[in-house]
């Protein structure tokens, strides 16, 4: 099982916390408390562009939690927590009056330990050696990460993930 101290260790510095912001601290579970304003967030290349920790919080619409945003998409793009319901999601706003959000996680302990696994299958999991080729094996690679994913929660099979488990098992990305 993945710790979240685990994860800390694993980004060291990368993994950014926040000034605690006072007035919606009583809408925020203490887990996710701990994170943000102890274990940190960290930044990180990803699926669909580099995606980057904020230096503060930010509230949104008195519901939504910014605390992320996509390189190249500063002002466009935000990852925040639904205050409302725990839920973490993206809002991808060219129009300026967007006011839909995604889906991207259940919670704010599962998107990060996502983000691990993830950040972990990208750069270190060794498995060339048993799949080959990643161009050529691309669905055994989507299988696997898909599978290790699951071991923290079904978030995989909903939305953004299931798409990039998707793209990869077409061998798009």
């Amino acid at each position: 099982m993945i710790t979240l101290e685990e994860i800390k260790q694993y980004f060291g510095e990368e993994c950014k916390t926040f000034p605690e912001v006072t007035e919606v601290n009583d809408r925020l579970s203490e887990k996710t408390k701990y994170i943000l304003y102890e274990i940190g967030l960290p930044s990180y290349s990803g699926y669909g562009g580099d995606y980057i920790t904020l230096d503060r919080l930010q509230v949104i619409n008195n519901r939504y939690l910014k605390y992320g945003t996509r390189k190249g998409d500063l002002a466009h793009y935000s990852e925040c927590i639904d205050m409302f319901t725990s839920e973490i999601v993206f809002n991808l706003n060219y129009e300026g009056d967007n006011d839909e959000y995604h889906v991207l996680n259940t919670d704010l302990e599962s998107s990060l330990k996502y983000v691990y696994v993830y950040v972990r299958f990208r750069a270190e999991i060794k498995i060339p050696q048993t799949f080959g080729e990643y161009y050529k094996n691309h669905s055994q690679y989507a299988k696997e990460l898909k599978r290790q994913l699951l071991q923290i929660n079904d978030d995989v099979k909903n939305e953004t993930w299931a798409n990039l488990i998707e793209e990869m098992d077409l061998g798009v990305i």
